[in-house]
């Protein structure tokens, strides 16, 4: 057999929804490591700094997330490759999880923020703060909800790239490829 037959084609997502996907991955690998690292350092210039990185770009994937939705909305998604039922389900679950998750937490940052300590910067320059009151209780209960959020959206991505990892090496299929950059990454040659 060919390479030509052998070469199997699958649907792609938009452009703008890998350009997204990406860049969005890269800011929440980047926040949730500078979450940890912020939150050990005791007080001074570079941990005044993390926290206005990990507030900017958390504001930046609130935009993100935002323009992911309507992408989405606007042109869909590849139907899933075949799989067992309960992987399918997995699979439903994940997205809803990490749609859910990617939502929660940045608003829930911003908003603790806005609540304990204004003004929310945008790299310093563009007051971004919510319109709500100051309350440091309300800001500590939000601020419960943005850290536990933010262990699940570790968690979440994790499985979710262990999983695109199954299909891509164990089950040999275009699954991740049709989410990666370049023109004829949706081609399986087996």
């Amino acid at each position: 057999m060919s390479d030509a037959d052998r070469a199997v084609a699958a649907p792609r997502y938009a452009g703008v929804q890998i350009f997204i996907h990406w860049v969005a991955a890269l800011f929440v690998i980047g926040m949730i490591a500078t979450g940890f690292v912020m939150t050990d350092l005791g007080p001074g210039p570079l941990t005044n700094a993390l926290y206005e990185i990990h507030k900017s770009v958390g504001l930046i994937l609130v935009g993100l997330i935002a323009a992911r939705l309507v992408a989405r909305a606007v042109y869909g998604a590849p139907e899933p490759v075949p799989m067992p039922g309960w992987q399918h389900l997995a699979a439903g679950i994940s997205h809803v999880s990490l749609y859910v998750l990617l939502v929660v937490v940045p608003i829930s940052g911003w908003a603790a923020t806005s609540s304990c300590c204004p003004p929310v910067n945008l790299f310093w320059t563009i007051d971004m703060t919510l319109p709500i009151s100051r309350d440091m209780a309300r800001a500590q209960a939000i601020f419960a909800v943005h850290a536990v959020a933010a262990y699940l959206l570790a968690f979440v991505v994790l499985i979710h790239a262990a999983a695109a990892l199954h299909h891509h090496y164990i089950g040999r299929d275009p699954t991740l490829r049709r989410m990666m950059p370049g023109r004829d990454r949706a081609t399986l040659t087996r």
